[in-house]
């Protein structure tokens, strides 16, 4: 045998090794002015505490705040040094000594920082993922007020015509599902904004901390209170993780929808040009690519979230290499489903709805005569499983002769009735038309959420008035963040002054 079989994979190993580490950096890169928020947190309560001099304190903010004019990727990488942390760390001693810069990290781990940093940007994802389906949400209200009056017909087992509905009734269907899906994930908030630092590597530390003052620093509202807890919990990542795989399982219905109505056969709607690809060699293929994105994304999503469970399975009550992976996977979902959700309030916005084809295909489907045995119990006396046998057979009878609903007459009805029972109807051709109307059948289910145009109309006010609310709700939010952003890097250049202005003291004469 070769001895020197390796010779040709020789450092292969390293190179992957540095790829992993270079991957680690540019993820963390992306969360950076989370991570230079948390140093500059940590270092302000070091102070204040009387863990580090504040003279050192100031330096060390001084240098931090420095950090986004340089650009995280410009402090360069040191060997052996795999995360942006470390390498920040390194830049900080360089610049300031060991004496000085190496107290950044005085009662503190990564542990604890970074699933702080991780809670810092997994919120802020949350914040961008809601304003995107706040978006989506007004736009179905729109559409629905412009289509409460387009008939459509509804469907079951995948291709069956059910019953008459409108465009509108459907968008707001769609509206009330995402919208539950928007309160999920917004009430995950409340359970991501909680801070880990003073959590350390998992058993705190000996050093005097306050926790709490991190936590206010950061805009968190508290902290998680066992250090353990604090430092191994993932629930921050499957949370929003879960309640989105349920809203692109909800978009996947809607899309389905889209995709059946776009069929040349149905032809009830069709995609704008501009979500659309061509065929190299059919000329009238017009592909609706951008639905089969969105189709996509719901795929992959469930894929994502099941290895993000499964890679913590039995894993020990404590943090590892694993972890990372798991939130970089919700931080794909993430974005991945916020771009799904622009594309989809495009693709609804911009819809090219044929409404006398979708009326027309409504008529032909038979899907109105559920209201022609409703006609049959209310002025006929029938019990509804009679007048259902009844409609059953009229309508094999108008395939097997090849009748259209629009010729279905009293003798048509008479003759059902007799083959199915025995007994002769005499229902008025005026009954019957009015019965078999797509339109009259919409503007008579007046049930509260049924189609009519007025029911609808009501369900948009208040889908309004539920928008608005989230919407002043993710204001909030937003603003809570942003203030507690503002006023960290205020302290922190206010601290980081001082140096300067003691500088100055000392070289006057």
């Amino acid at each position: 045998m070769n001895r020197d079989y390796d010779k040709m994979y020789e450092g292969l190993d390293q190179v992957i090794l540095d790829k992993h580490a270079a991957d680690t950096i540019a993820e963390d890169c992306k969360a950076f002015a989370c991570q230079l928020e948390n140093h500059l947190a940590h270092v302000i309560m070091l102070s204040e505490q009387g863990i580090i001099p504040a003279n050192d304190a100031e330096k060390i903010l001084k240098a931090l705040l420095r950090l986004p004019d340089i650009g995280p990727e410009n402090i360069g990488r040191r060997p052996g040094l795999t995360d942006l942390y470390s390498n920040i760390e390194a830049w900080l001693i360089d610049e300031l000594g060991i004496e000085t810069g190496g107290k950044v990290h005085t009662g503190r781990s990564r542990n604890d920082m970074n699933s702080t940093i991780e809670r810092m940007y997994t919120r802020r994802t949350v914040l961008d993922l809601c304003e995107a389906m706040l978006f989506l949400l007004k736009t179905l209200l729109i559409e629905a007020e412009k289509h409460k009056d387009t008939v459509i017909p509804a469907y079951t087992h995948h291709s069956q015509q059910a019953q008459p509905v409108t465009l509108g009734h459907f968008y707001t269907s769609a509206f009330q599902a995402l919208f539950r899906d928007l309160e999920r994930l917004m009430d995950s908030y409340k359970r991501i904004n909680k801070s880990t630092m003073g959590g350390a590597a998992i058993a705190t530390t000996s050093f005097p901390v306050n926790r709490q003052r991190v936590a206010e620093l950061l805009g968190f509202d508290g902290f998680l209170v066992n250090s353990m807890d604090a430092t191994a919990s993932l629930d921050f990542a499957y949370e929003p993780a879960c309640a989105l795989a349920i809203y692109i399982n909800n978009i996947g219905r809607v899309v389905e929808s889209l995709l059946l109505w776009n069929l040349n056969e149905v032809g009830i709607s069709r995609l704008a040009l501009k979500y659309c690809s061509y065929s190299t060699i059919m000329p009238q293929k017009r592909n609706p690519v951008a639905l089969e994105t969105l189709r996509y994304s719901g795929e992959w999503t469930y894929g994502a979230l099941s290895t993000m469970l499964n890679t913590m399975k039995a894993y020990p009550q404590g943090n590892g290499r694993e972890p990372g992976f798991v939130v970089s996977l919700y931080y794909e979902i993430a974005e991945k489903i916020q771009e799904s959700t622009y594309l989809l309030a495009g693709i609804i916005r911009t819809l090219e709805v044929d409404k006398q084809r979708a009326l027309a295909v409504t008529k032909c489907g038979f899907c109105t005569v559920t209201d022609l045995a409703d006609e049959m119990v209310k002025s006929c006396g029938q019990s509804f499983s009679a007048a259902k046998k009844i409609t059953g057979r009229l309508v094999s009878i108008a395939h097997e002769e090849g009748f259209s609903v629009d010729e279905i007459d009293s003798r048509l009805v008479d003759q059902a009735a007799k083959e199915a029972l025995g007994i002769e109807l005499h229902m008025s051709e005026e009954s019957i038309r009015h019965a078999l109307d797509p339109e009259e059948n919409v503007q008579r289910r007046t049930v509260e959420g049924g189609p009519s145009p007025q029911r609808v109309q009501e369900m948009i006010d208040a889908g309004w008035k539920a928008v608005e609310e989230a919407w002043q709700n993710w204001q909030e939010k937003k603003q809570q963040d942003k203030d507690a952003s503002k006023h960290l890097h205020s302290l922190a250049q206010a601290m980081a002054a001082s140096v300067e202005a003691q500088a100055a003291v000392e070289e006057r004469p």
